[in-house]
């Protein structure tokens, strides 16, 4: 039975449609190099003609680049800061953050990772723009929003990002921290470097 037998085609709306191709395309793009999924495979697992697949996404680099950023962005969810500045905010950020991986946390894995060899500008934009929405929602949650537009504080943020990037690598792809120490720690390292370092940081810089 393949793609195009009737008896596997289920009706949807074009919404929940273009959301399953994307889901169907995440696992593939997943278990395999971008290079060895061709887009028959995805129709194929998605019970769909290859012509439908392109009437939703174009082509295989199009649906590529659309699971890049879904699966970038979807740790972020909306701003999940409700009471600016405060401890509660940040541990409502916090652990909606890492809620979102341990839902998907291949996904999470690919997108850090996504393209591999084969990245390219596209995919770097596509990262780098996320990365620039964690950071206004980690400003937000932390009570820095009136600094969103300094440099130094957007660079500060981004560079502890990195850090907790890195951090989510070591919990869910290589198991050598647990959940809990990822959110301690987190809880616990921006706080402390807002409130040491970057004071340090905004002075003028001199020689040594």
């Amino acid at each position: 039975m393949n793609a195009a037998d009737p008896a596997r085609r289920v009706r949807m709306d074009p919404d929940e449609r273009r959301s399953q191709i994307l889901v169907v395309a995440a696992r593939l793009f997943g278990e395999r190099p971008y290079s060895e999924v061709s887009i028959s495979d995805i129709a194929s697992e998605a019970g769909i003609a290859r012509g439908l697949l392109h009437h939703y996404f174009g082509s295989k680099r199009e649906l590529y680049l659309d699971v890049v950023r879904r699966s970038a962005s979807d740790p972020l969810g909306d701003d999940p800061a409700t009471v600016l500045g405060t401890e509660r905010a940040w541990a409502a950020a916090v652990d909606s953050f890492i809620a979102a991986i341990e839902r998907n946390p291949t996904r999470w894995i690919n997108a850090v990772n996504a393209g591999g060899p084969e990245r390219d500008d596209e995919v770097d934009a596509i990262l780098d723009e996320t990365r620039e929405i964690l950071a206004d929602h980690t400003m937000l949650a932390i009570g820095l929003d009136d600094r969103a537009d300094d440099p130094l504080v957007r660079a500060f943020i981004r560079a502890w990002g990195g850090f907790v990037q890195e951090l989510t690598i070591e919990w869910v792809g290589r198991r050598r921290i647990d959940r809990e120490r990822v959110r301690r720690t987190m809880l616990a390292t921006l706080p402390l470097l807002v409130d040491q370092v970057l004071p340090i940081l905004d002075e003028p810089s001199g020689d040594v």
